[in-house]
Parts: C-alpha cells; structure tokens; sequence
C-alpha cells in the first residue's frame, strides 16, 4: 500500500470513527479467522516474523482508542475483535457511538438526546463518578467543586470584595456605581466602575477590562446606611442611621480622584433610625429627607433652605422615600401605611390605609414602578412575614394582586429587607435580605386571591461563592440594584463584603418577559 492509500485509509477513519458501523462478523468468517490464526502460529516457528500489515495496524490504533474512551463504562461481553483483511469492526456505544459536545444538562422539561451547537439536548448518559452508575436525576443542590454551574444560568456574572459590608449601591451613572461601608467607625465610600466586558454587545472575548475598577474613593467617619446620588450632578447623600442628619459628599472628576466631604444638612427631630432619602433632577439641586411621616421635607443642597413640608401629625417610623414624577412623591411607613404628596401644593397628603393581615410585629417595605404615565404607577408592598400586595396608585386601598412568597421569615430589622420594581421588565420584582439569596418574581402571573409564588430565578451566588468557615455567621444579602436600561442585569451586595454584577437567562418554559 503506497502513501496516497494510506491517506485515503486515514481519512475515511477519522470520518467514521464516533458513528456507527454497523458490520457483523458471520460464524463462518470467524471460523476462518481463528483458523488463519492458527495457521500463523504453525510457521511461525520456523518462519522469521513477517512485517504486519498497514490495516492491522490500523485496527490495533482503533482497539486502542476505544478501549481508552469505554474503560470506565460497562460493556457486554463480546468475542474479541478478529483480525483479518476482510473484517470490519462493531463499536459500542450508549448513544450509537456518538458524544455530546458540548454536553448540556437540565430538567423533565429539557428534551434528551446527543447535544450539539445546534441541537442544544439535555444528555441522559451521565454518570456518577464515584460508583459508575447512571445519573438518573440530580436536585442540582450540591455540585462538585470543579463544576462552575453558575455559568449555566448567566449571561455574565463578576464578583468583587469590598473590605468591609455595603447597605448602599447607588448609580452614578450607566457604568458606575457608589457603595459604603457600614460596619466599622471608618469606612470606604468608593465608585466603581463595572466590567467593560458587560457592555461589549459583540467580541466579549477580546475585550480586556474583566473586572470592577476604583475610579474614585474616600473615606466616612461613620457608617453610611442609606446613600442616594442626586441626578445630573457629581454629588450623593448619605445618612448614618444614627441620626436625622445628612452628609453631603463631592464625588470627584476627571481631575481628582477622590471622593470629599462637601457638607451637611440637618434633619427636623432626634432619630435613632436615621433618615430616608430620595433625590429628584432639579437645578439647584434638592433631596427630600426625614425618619418619620412628621419629619419630611425638601431641602435645597446647596442654600439649605426647606422648599416644602409633608402636612401631617402623625409620626409614623418610614421605610422609604421615593419620586414617582417630578413634583409627586410617596412616603412609606413601617406599618404599611402610604402618604401621596405633591411639593407644588399645600394640601394636605393622600393616606392610604395598612394592607390586610397587619399586625404590631409586622413590618412592611415598600416600592413604586416606573411609568411613562403617573396613572399607570402601581405600589407593591411586602411585610416581615412574606405577604406581598399590590396595588395601583390611584386606589391603594384596593389589591390588584397578593401572594404569599417563598422566603425564609424571621424577626427583621427595618433595613435588612430590600424590594424593587424592574424598570425594564414589566411585571418583575427583585426581592433579597431574608438570607443570602436574591428572588425574582412575575407578579403579572398572579390574581387577587391570595395564593403561593415560586420565584422566576434566585440568585444564589453569594452563598455558593463564600469562603465561609464553620460556625460562622450565615451570609445574608444586604442591598440590590437593577440596572435602568438592561433587563435582566442587576447588582448585590452580602453580609461577606461580596458585590455581584449579574445577567441572568430566562427560564425557557416562562415565555418572553
């Protein structure tokens, strides 16, 4: 056989070789194979060794792999391999011989089959490396530690270690974020920039900038609780939880990196809860404040004068303040009670009364979505005990939907607990702060009788990912963010330091979102 025959011979090996090859050897052929064998063994005594042949070779290379690609798989018992000429080989296979590649997993739903690129099939030969059986299902709560399963769920996902726990991520702008420390008398407040990785549409392989960056820094002389940048401008105001007064921070520029005490504000009353904050685009630049209902107000930064007050007696402790357009805002209280007011009047706010299933121990977080029309806003509401309402901002007192969420409940505190419109997604609500996990939930999915809701998707890289020790604190997630403009991209922060920047993947059997 000359070299040009054995390049064809090579190539029509390498095609075949992985599919099937359906030949079978007769009785009649073995016989004479054995018989040929025995022959070769009668001369070869008086014979000197003949030169085997290009073909042998051939099939012992084969018998080589194969043997390689099965050692680890049960195989029937068969008659070895004859040698001859005229005999071709039968490879055995779970799936006829051919691999998945990549290989794909997933649930009941997935169907199952070889994956290819093309044909994405979950594959149902899987097996257990510690007893060689076959993996017929997994609860996919625990993985070996050289699998990264995270990247079976997200698009992208980084990680960053802040020296000390953040409550606070704020945007700065499309691409940065501020954070602060909370833990300690002296803390970092720092703006980073995420990974430029995330927002290479095309080629994000080649794009070399893979992790956060410390564009600019400082430091605070005591925690920072609550933290808000006030749009169109390089400033932000914080609170530290221990009083009703603000400081009021210069983020730097292009020319200086350092992030600079720049003043204060004082707050109405005492607070040993701190203050709320929420801050509307305006020229001058100006943030409502206040610990409770009786407490809020309007201030101008830079001149410190009170533009307007919240008309009310009552002094109830709040969970949040927040813009729903330029002159309207909500005022949330602990009890699940809602004030409507408008800086442009003097009339007296629109209360709305607590959500069923109220109680003294029960305590209620509050959001409002994003809408192009102030009608179409809608309020959500979640208590300590995992009751969710909704409801339109129009009749708060009626539901348009409720649920009853699957979280951990415990006694909370009243900044352990975050909730959050999507305000791209409509419908979605991001839920974290009752462990480590943050939930994603479809409210549109459910009616105005109460009923049970299963998350859409649970983000729960910050347990999987912590080096944490035994006896040690379980790590809980302190604070959540969404993107503006990106569905399903969202930041968290943990109790641990840790701060993740992930886009998720749509669970298939969902629908678009």
């Amino acid at each position: 056989m000359d070299y040009d025959d054995l390049d064809k011979l090579l190539d029509e090996v390498e095609k075949k070789f992985g599919r099937d090859v359906s030949v079978a050897c007769s009785s009649r052929e073995s016989e004479k194979c054995s018989n040929d064998k025995n022959e070769q063994r009668k001369h070869s005594a008086a014979k000197p060794e003949q030169p085997i042949s290009v073909s042998e070779d051939i099939d012992a290379l084969l018998e080589e792999l194969l043997e390689d690609d099965y050692s680890n798989s049960p195989q029937p018992k068969t008659e070895p391999f004859p040698k001859g000429p005229k005999t071709e080989k039968l490879l055995w296979s779970h799936s006829g011989g051919r691999k998945c590649c990549p290989v794909f997993i997933g649930g009941s739903s997935v169907t199952n089959g070889v994956g290819t690129a093309t044909s994405k099939r979950s594959c149902d030969q899987l097996r257990c490396t510690s007893c060689d059986f076959q993996v017929l299902m997994f609860d996919d709560s625990e993985w070996d530690v050289s699998c990264d399963y995270l990247f079976l769920r997200y698009k992208d996902l980084h990680v960053f270690q802040l020296e000390n726990p953040t409550r606070v991520i704020e945007w700065t702008s499309e691409k940065t974020v501020c954070v602060a420390g909370y833990s300690s008398p002296r803390n970092e407040i720092l703006e980073l920039r995420l990974p430029l990785k995330l927002f290479a549409d095309e080629n994000k392989g080649l794009c070399a900038e893979r992790d956060f960056k410390v564009v600019h820094g400082g430091f605070t002389e005591g925690p920072v609780r609550h933290l808000r940048h006030v749009p169109g401008s390089r400033c932000a105001v914080t609170n530290d939880g221990r009083s009703s007064d603000l400081q009021v921070w210069d983020l730097g520029g292009d020319d200086s990196d350092v992030i600079r005490r720049a003043g204060s504000v004082e707050g109405r009353s005492v607070s040993d809860t701190g203050s709320r904050i929420a801050a509307r685009l305006s020229a001058p630049p100006q943030v409502l404040h206040g610990a409770r209902s009786s407490d809020v107000q309007l201030t101008q930064l830079t001149s410190g004068q009170t533009l307007c007050k919240l008309d009310t007696d009552s002094a109830e402790l709040l969970s949040s303040l927040q813009f729903v357009s330029d002159s309207v805002f909500l005022a949330s209280c602990c009890n699940g009670c809602i004030y409507v007011a408008d800086t442009r009047t003097s009339a007296a706010p629109q209360r709305s009364t607590p959500p069923p299933r109220s109680g003294d121990s029960v305590c209620w977080w509050s959001d409002a979505s994003i809408a192009s029309q102030l009608s179409s806003t809608r309020i959500v509401r979640l208590s300590s005990s995992g009751d969710m309402v909704v409801t339109d901002l129009r009749n708060l007192g009626g539901i348009v939907s409720q649920a009853q969420l699957d979280v951990q409940t415990h006694p909370c505190q009243l900044e352990d607990v975050s909730v959050s419109w999507s305000p791209v997604l409509d419908g979605c609500i991001a839920v974290s702060g009752f462990d480590g996990v943050v939930q994603i939930y479809n409210t549109r999915l459910w009616r105005t009788e109460l009923q049970d809701a299963q998350p859409l998707f649970q983000h729960c890289g910050h347990m999987v990912l912590s080096e944490q020790t035994a006896g040690s604190a379980p790590i809980v997630v302190t604070s959540h963010l969404w993107h503006p403009e990106r569905p399903r991209m969202l930041l968290s922060a943990a109790s641990d330091g840790s701060v993740h920047v992930w886009d998720w993947v749509e669970p298939e059997t969902t629908g678009d979102l």
